[in-house]
């Protein structure tokens, strides 16, 4: 079920332009190589679809085993003068490809479900959207929805 925003296919419900805030949490658990919880919170700007123009901050953690990762929870708030919606992660999974030691491109994708949801986000409450999140500098992401 669309929202009519978009092209054929999946409809873009957000693109977010996103920065990492502060440091980014890599923890290493201690009972094999390359096994680490890894925890980080952002914030956005939405720049494209039913989301243009609202900011977004959430917080994730994700345990990873070298270079695959399995998110193990998220939440976010959507904020615009005109609405609120809160999406919590249903299920995800991350890559990262490592250049030099340093991640040069990274990945998540998974489902988040709109657990609130008001004003011009309304006809988003109970729905599930698919997401994708990239790495495309340092502490600089693109998240994307869509239906």
């Amino acid at each position: 079920m669309g929202l009519g925003l978009g092209t054929a296919g999946a409809d873009t419900l957000a693109r977010y332009d996103c920065s990492i805030v502060g440091t980014m949490g890599l923890e290493p658990i201690g009972d094999r190589p390359g096994h680490m919880l890894v925890s980080l919170q952002y914030s956005c700007i939405g720049t494209d679809g039913l989301m243009k123009g609202a900011t977004y901050t959430a917080n994730v953690a994700s345990d990873w085993e070298n270079q695959k990762g399995t998110y193990l929870y998220g939440a976010g708030i959507h904020r615009a003068t005109d609405g609120y919606a809160v999406a919590v992660l249903t299920e995800g999974t991350g890559s990262v490809v490592m250049t030099n030691g340093a991640p040069s491109i990274s990945e998540a994708t998974g489902k988040v479900s709109f657990k609130l949801a008001s004003g011009r986000f309304a006809a988003l409450l109970g729905r599930t959207a698919n997401f994708t999140a990239r790495l495309v500098g340092p502490g600089h992401l693109i998240y994307e929805l869509t239906d």
